[in-house]
């Protein structure tokens, strides 16, 4: 049966700012993409999430928008973003855009006019509450204990024109919009359509879960959850029902047009059930759902096993999963599942990967894991994240992951220009975590990926094939089936582990051995942080 684009796809993550830059200004921008998809081509993926490069003050880097039709002047032109549509679906790529309409930046025109008067069209647009009482004039508390998730103090913050606090839940800088007014609803769902009628092939949601807030403005309980919850539980400014019909709407207008438009939400909680939810029944609110769990692991096999399990179970019945194991927001694999041992972190960098691609569901890779790249240590001078620079000596920065992509090993990285300095450090490894150094070497990461991508995509089992777990972690092994024939099995010990065939066969790809490989049905041991993919034979 004919899959729909989205379930057989491999997405890759750009990021903007760090990707390529093509006018020496050490910023990442839109032509340096366009000059780039030759190496997504080879890499064999086949969509292309891209974050933000709209009009924005960057205060928070391009999450903060001031006008959603219009590309910032760091990252290019609009007619700059036509061409990566046009060029990216010339390559047979799919593309989706970073939609952000939980919050505008402050200086997009309707907050700039909202702000002024109580009495403006748009003021409504936003949420507000009185500093001062009416009638009396006493100043009033803020209304709740609400949390602003990168500056960590209270989103409640003032406006003296009207008297009013306005709520921003991840900086000042960007006030939360509401959407149970009609016509701010209808602005955004304009702006949906406006990308859409320009070709894209959908959109990556940010924050969907936070759209809706209590309408009473609750305060949250507490809670003893620092990363990422704040200390709150966060019962009465996320997950409110309302934002599910707010999802059936935009799906709706996906809907309409052709070419199957997909919906990718990030649902900002590690909880999958709540992830799941905002797939409805799997055919009227979002395609795809972000699992975030996965992103705060370590390297754990059964807790990685129980993240795999508890995804599968949430999803409804006509749902499809995803996987993703790194992002803009979180540490690096490289970082994340680091032994300090060499050998031992491409091992297991290796099986990371063939994990993510042979899981059932549709995996996203972030830009630079498909060379190993790792997070850079950014000294606090250096620091231009607001939840770095809010929260440092913590580790909760953001930067290290953002660095810029190693397109070599000479000055600038080929990120930018001999002489330049990149907008951030390029980071330690560079004479090998390149992509010049790897392009031709069979043994590298990148080699690694592109064999699994292909495998992947030439492997009907692999791509939307049932999904049977044979080991969950307990020994420090998780093993499965994909459809009948294909098994994936990933030794996270240092040591060796035995492991039970069912039947013969050969091996597609390993990292400890050779592919075309046989093997024997019965017993075989697995290697020290071995990373295997056998095709079984019919016969026992």
């Amino acid at each position: 049966m004919s899959l729909p684009w989205w379930k057989t796809a491999v997405f890759y993550q750009i990021y903007p700012r760090s990707f390529m830059d093509s006018n020496g200004d050490g910023i990442g921008d839109l032509p340096g993409i366009v000059s780039r998809l030759g190496h997504l081509k080879a890499l064999g993926v086949t969509a292309l999430w891209v974050s933000p490069f709209f009009k924005s003050p960057m205060e928070d880097f391009g999450y903060d928008i001031s006008d959603y039709r219009e590309v910032d002047p760091i990252f290019g032109t609009i007619d700059d973003a036509r061409a990566l549509i046009r060029e990216a679906h010339a390559l047979d790529l799919k593309i989706i855009f970073d939609l952000v309409i939980n919050h505008t930046s402050d200086q997009h025109p309707w907050f700039e006019e909202a702000r002024t008067s109580r009495d403006n069209p748009k003021h409504d647009w936003y949420l507000w509450k009185p500093m001062h009482d009416p009638v009396t004039g006493k100043a009033l508390p803020k209304p709740n204990n609400w949390v602003c998730q990168f500056e960590f103090k209270n989103a409640w913050w003032p406006n003296e024109a009207t008297d009013e606090w306005y709520l921003g839940t991840f900086t000042r800088h960007q006030p939360e919009v509401d959407w149970r007014n009609p016509k701010l609803r209808e602005a955004m769902y304009d702006v949906i359509r406006f990308w859409l009628d320009e070709g894209i092939d959908g959109f990556r949601m940010d924050v969907v879960n936070w759209y809706v807030k209590d309408s009473l403005f609750r305060s949250n309980p507490p809670s003893l959850n620092a990363n990422p919850e704040l200390f709150q539980r966060h019962i009465y400014d996320r997950n409110q029902p309302e934002t599910h019909e707010i999802c059936r709407e935009i799906r709706k207008i996906a809907d309409s047009y052709s070419g199957d438009r997909v919906l990718v939400g990030e649902i900002f909680t590690r909880d999958a059930k709540t992830s799941a939810a905002y797939q409805g029944n799997g055919s009227d609110e979002l395609h795809l759902a972000f699992n975030m769990e996965m992103l705060y692991l370590k390297w754990d096999a059964r807790a990685i096993a129980r993240a795999i399990q508890h995804w599968y179970d949430a999803l409804p019945a006509d749902g499809w999963p995803n996987f993703t194991l790194g992002n803009h927001d979180r540490p690096r694999i490289a970082t994340r599942f680091a032994s300090g041992d060499g050998p031992t972190d491409k091992a297991r960098l290796q099986a990371a990967a063939m994990l993510l691609l042979s899981l059932k569901g549709t995996p996203f890779i972030y830009y630079g894991d498909e060379i190993g790249m790792s997070n850079a240590r950014i000294p606090r001078e250096e620091l231009v994240d607001p939840t770095g620079i809010t929260f440092w000596p913590l580790p909760m920065g953001r930067d290290g992951e953002r660095t810029p992509m190693r397109w070599n090993s000479g000055e600038g990285a080929g990120f930018t220009a001999p002489g330049v300095e990149p907008w951030l450090r390029l980071g330690d490894n560079l004479e090998t975590v390149n992509v010049a150094a790897q392009e031709n070497d069979p043994n590298s990461m990148l080699a690694w990926y592109r064999q699994l991508i292909d495998l992947r995509k030439n492997t009907p089992a692999l791509s939307g094939g049932d999904f049977t777990f044979l080991e969950k972690g307990e020994r420090g092994v998780v093993s499965f089936l994909r459809g009948e024939r294909i098994l994936c099995a990933l030794n996270f010990t240092r040591s060796p582990k035995k492991i039970a065939l069912p039947r013969g066969g050969t091996v597609l790809l390993g990292n400890r051995r050779d592919g075309g490989a046989a093997i024997d049905a019965g017993t075989t041991v697995l290697a020290s942080t071995e990373a295997l993919l056998v095709s079984l034979r019919d016969e026992p």
